[in-house]
């Protein structure tokens, strides 16, 4: 192999992806899991006019918190790893996550990596309708 192909080869690996990303979501039975359901269902269930206020800026929808939930895995998962990547680091190479996935209704996701920091101390938690088209989001 001429060195020409060597130094071609060495600097187009770093670019070539021969594992797939993994997308894995966070048990109900998680601390952090737990934590973000709690926010979702203050936020969900509210009257007072702050959280109100707070619940309209995340297009999240009133409801129960018996329609409030954890989800732990599933194809529903792994539609949450895409649509939370793209919204967070558009145009980047998808990498592997464990995520917080938590439903809200029919009609709503709220989705969070916690190794994904923003500013270095936040994690970025993203509001999706059911399209995972995104609605919104938020520094944790």
């Amino acid at each position: 192999m001429s060195r020409f192909y060597a130094l071609m080869l060495l600097f187009a690996m770093p670019f070539a992806r021969t594992e797939a990303q993994t997308y894995t979501c966070r048990v109900a039975s998680d601390s952090l899991a737990i934590e973000l359901k709690d926010w979702v269902v203050t936020l969900v269930t509210a009257t007072d006019p702050k959280f109100s206020a707070k619940r309209t800026a995340y297009v999240l929808p009133t409801t129960t918190a018996n329609k409030v939930s954890v989800v732990g895995s599933g194809t529903t998962c792994n539609a949450a790893g895409g649509a939370y990547h793209a919204a967070v680091k558009p145009g980047t190479p998808a990498i592997s996550r464990n995520l917080i996935l938590i439903k809200v209704s029919t009609t709503h996701f709220v989705v969070q990596d916690p190794e994904e920091l923003s500013d270095g101390e936040f994690a970025p938690t993203v509001v999706f309708n059911k399209n995972w088209g995104k609605l919104s989001a938020w520094d944790s």
